[in-house]
């Protein structure tokens, strides 16, 4: 039964893919959305990676007892779940429609070399809350949390000026420079990959919407899988080397550690979903019979992400912590070592009854409401360039911690959005850079429009 239920699984994992390059093929949806880096991280985290671990007899720190049976009831939800979101997401357009259509477009706009400002100051903040505001009483990890963020928008924002004039040196290197500086930021005394991807896919997120959106399908696909690949390697080479070390290394120190890394051990790892699947499966055997239904945890766990520890004592604490910590106790790891439950292991804890329709109904609209609003903005960064911060923590939503992940994607993009007004506003105020009346839209893209032989910046800005 256990090998009937991983083909079907690859299946399903097929047929989702074919479902996205179909719309996209057909222009009813963009190739790069919020939507289809969640549905990567379900089919890695959930769908092959649980499929993987079934044929080869995988083994985890949470195994199912009866895994034949269990991939059963496994797939089973899974189904429901997927079904359930491509509904919500798909009914929500007109919803989300209503509401951006009242919204007029900012008519102020900044040059390229303005975004290129905006993002070295965004590096800079981001410094200052990395090393200095984490240090401030009680807000101190949301300061560091905040950096990994601005990091990710700089290299956006660098990105975005930099793609359609690769020709000019200007932008070529100090995109590259604020890009390679970004990376190596969340690499410092960092366990998480998160951070790191983040700031990978947001580059890749303004190539596509500042430049490859418009070119034919096929050049789009070839680019982004080249792309793509290189983001896997080097996660793959992360996922190998990481050790709770990272969290007291510098950036220079954790990189040297990638000399040693395996590759191919690093994609095993994430081909296998981080075994999410298996502690899934582990969850729905053990609840609700060793363990009672915790109702809506993750929602609970979002709407008390906020509130400091020190103040709420009985504030909920992640599933992907407590599971090793009090259920099944895992020695040899360092602090803070955690797991992935996967999205259905957190359905199964937070009372399926309910959460098993109400998670992916909220998904669905939310995700669909930050995709909608990148294409009624698509050619404005301050709006699409905060939603690609979140990316990272998009993916991560399969694997869990569910409801952890949820909000930092809401902060990230909010954060995000808020900080880039705020910055550009004060560099316009002290006279660093000019806004210019007009669209996004009227920007012309020609890199031959912003490059001269003398490199006169003042004459090629002219236009803007």
């Amino acid at each position: 039964m256990g090998t009937l239920t991983s083909f079907y699984l690859i299946g399903m994992a097929i047929f989702i893919a074919i479902y996205v390059m179909t719309q996209v093929s057909r222009g009813k949806e963009e190739l790069v959305s919020l939507r289809n880096f969640f549905l990567a991280g379900m089919i890695i985290f959930q769908i092959t990676g649980t499929a993987a671990s079934v044929l080869t007899n995988d083994t985890a720190f949470f195994h199912p007892t009866d895994v034949d049976g269990t991939s059963v009831i496994f797939s089973a939800m899974l189904t429901v779940f997927m079904v359930i979101f491509f509904v919500s997401y798909q009914y929500s357009t007109r919803h989300v429609d209503k509401f951006f259509q009242r919204k007029p477009e900012n008519k102020a706009v900044y040059s390229p070399f303005g975004l290129m400002m905006i993002a070295a100051v965004m590096i800079g903040v981001g410094i200052l809350s990395q090393y200095v505001l984490v240090y401030t009483p009680v807000l101190g990890p949301g300061f560091q949390r905040l950096a990994y963020g601005l990091y990710a928008i700089a290299a956006g924002l660098a990105t975005w000026a930099a793609a359609p004039r690769l020709l000019n040196p200007f932008f070529l290197f100090t995109a590259a420079a604020i890009i390679l500086l970004s990376m190596g930021l969340t690499f410092a005394q960092n366990f998480g990959r998160r951070d790191l991807l983040g700031v990978v896919l947001a580059v890749l997120w303004a190539l596509y919407f500042s430049h490859w959106r418009y070119f034919p399908f096929k050049t789009i696909f070839f680019r982004m899988g080249v792309v793509s690949i290189a983001g896997l390697i080097l996660l793959a080479l992360v996922t190998s080397a990481r050790s709770g070390e990272f969290r007291d290394q510098s950036a220079m120190q954790n990189i040297s550690t990638l000399k040693d890394a395996s590759a191919g051990e690093g994609i095993k790892d994430v081909l296998y979903g981080q075994r999410a699947g298996l502690n899934s499966m582990w969850l729905i055997e053990s609840r609700p019979d060793s363990h009672p239904y915790d109702t809506l945890h993750s929602l609970r766990l979002v709407l008390s992400f906020p509130i400091p520890r020190s103040i709420w004592v009985g504030k909920p604490d992640a599933l992907g912590f407590t599971m090793p910590e009090t259920e099944v106790k895992v020695s040899g790891k360092g602090e803070g070592w955690n797991i992935g439950p996967g999205v259905i292991g957190h359905i199964a804890n937070d009372n399926p009854f309910i959460a098993l329709w109400l998670y992916p109904i909220i998904l669905g609209f939310s995700i669909r409401f930050f995709d909608r609003a990148v294409i009624w903005f698509s050619s404005n960064p301050f709006i699409v360039l905060p939603m690609g911060a979140a990316i990272g923590q998009f993916i991560a939503l399969a694997r869990g911690e569910l409801g952890t992940f949820f909000f930092l994607a809401l902060l990230n993009i909010i954060s995000a959005f808020v900080l880039m007004k705020i910055i550009s506003w004060a560099l316009k105020l002290i006279g660093w850079i000019k806004v210019e009346e007009g669209s996004w839209d009227d920007l012309s893209w020609d890199s031959d429009a912003t490059y001269d032989s003398e490199y006169n910046y003042d004459e090629a800005y002219s236009d803007y």
